[in-house]
């Protein structure tokens, strides 16, 4: 990258970068030379002569595409390190910042001016590093969305630089508590494979795909081992983020317990997948009672009444009036 054709290009680079209050720089394209090494920089055609704009958080990011970093560039070029005064590092850095948002429209987000003060003055970024970190960042931000249908993870977003205690991970953290959410209601996971869901194709991580259309929601690992028809996905405690991933776009029958916790969660897949529930209303479980009591089956006593279920509104009242829970283990046979 030390090509004569790009000494003034570089010299302007770091003009800027050192100057305070500006995220970019015009230069010139005088002939063929100049536009060929500066195309292969930045990997596209460029026209000559022209003028071209160029922004010091892409120009990282083309630099970053050959292996380096673009203070390392020019320190490499120059022969010195980057260096900035005090007095300019302030409106630089609220000028590359404010850049990197617009880029990404976000700049007149709720949250926007305040993460700005934050990062400028907490974020313990090198003012050299400051133009790629805040347009990764502001990329990221964009790319979220506030109720997701599909997850991902830190590492498919920016491998390892969203691991923990690195700049990245602490401003875009920041950002996500300004406003109001954090990684996981962003749809963002620690990794793929902690916490995967247990199907009838075995255990599934972010980075599987559920083969079925139609599935089977219960909460009992044992309906799975009794083979209770159909693709079954066992969520023992409740809809994670993993099985939102798999649920998306299927259709969905639910079964849960007959428990405050049982209701609750199938409401919640219902909620989620527009499903419909499988033997689960008050019919049900009443007949459930009377089949299990004639049997001589203990069953467990109800403390709590349940809130309502979304399918079924006698069905809360039924519980709280008999005062007994029944669980999937309870009515397994009658699932065969």
């Amino acid at each position: 990258m030390d090509q004569p054709e790009l000494a003034e290009f570089w010299r302007l680079a770091r003009e800027t970068m050192e100057g305070g209050g500006r995220s970019a720089f015009s230069f010139r394209v005088e002939d063929a030379p100049t536009a060929t090494v500066l195309g292969e920089l930045l990997r596209k055609p460029i026209d000559h002569p022209a003028r071209r704009q160029i922004s010091l958080a892409r120009l990282d990011e083309h630099v970053r595409a050959h292996g380096s970093t673009l203070p390392e560039v020019l320190e490499s070029v120059h022969g010195k390190p980057i260096g900035m005064s005090t007095t300019e590092e302030a409106p630089t850095a609220d000028a590359v910042l404010k850049f990197a948002l617009r880029e990404h429209g976000l700049l007149h987000a709720p949250w926007a001016a305040e993460w700005i003060e934050h990062v400028r003055r907490y974020g313990k970024i090198p003012q050299p590093a400051l133009p790629m970190i805040a347009n990764q960042a502001a990329q990221i931000l964009a790319s979220l969305t506030p109720e997701p249908r599909q997850w991902t993870t830190r590492f498919a977003l920016a491998g390892n630089d969203l691991d923990d205690g690195r700049p990245l991970t602490r401003i875009l953290h920041k950002a996500l508590t300004l406003a109001g959410t954090d990684w996981e209601r962003s749809g963002v996971l620690p990794d793929a494979y902690s916490n995967p869901v247990l199907t009838s194709q075995g255990y599934l991580t972010l980075n599987d795909t559920l083969e079925a259309a139609d599935i089977t929601v219960v909460r009992s690992p044992r309906l799975l081992e009794s083979g209770v028809p159909g693709p079954l996905m066992v969520l023992p405690n409740g809809l994670t983020p993993q099985a939102k991933h798999h649920l998306n776009g299927r259709t969905v029958r639910c079964h849960n317990d007959f428990t405050p916790d049982g209701i609750r969660r199938t409401n919640e897949v219902l909620a989620w997948t527009g499903g419909t529930p499988w033997r689960m209303s008050a019919a049900d479980y009443r007949e459930a009672v009377a089949t299990l009591i004639a049997r001589g089956v203990e069953l467990p006593t109800l403390n709590t009444r349940p809130e309502t279920a979304a399918w079924d509104p006698d069905l809360a009242d039924t519980m709280a009036t008999t005062g007994l829970m029944v669980t999937e283990e309870h009515v397994l046979p009658s699932l065969l």
